[in-house]
């Protein structure tokens, strides 16, 4: 009976630390994609012909750097 209970406690810590690193890896990939797009929004209002689709542009840009940032100030210390 322990030695059940001591694998199945065994499995349950083994899911729980894959579940931590992809969680990790999520965080990374969150802050990419925001850089990502930033990168597309940016490339959009340099190609904008219009005043207003550029300043649109320009918004969202800032946009997705906030998110990023916020995302890498929240995330600093758990991150791989």
């Amino acid at each position: 009976v322990y030695r059940v209970n001591w694998l199945k406690a065994k499995a349950r810590w083994r899911r729980w630390e894959e579940e931590l690193t992809l969680t990790r890896h999520e965080m990374r990939w969150t802050i990419s994609w925001f850089h990502h797009q930033k990168s597309q929004w940016l490339r959009r209002s340099m190609e904008a012909m219009k005043s207003g689709h550029q300043a649109y542009g320009h918004r969202q840009v800032l946009l997705w750097q906030m998110f990023a940032e916020d995302a890498e100030d929240k995330f600093k210390d758990h991150m791989l």
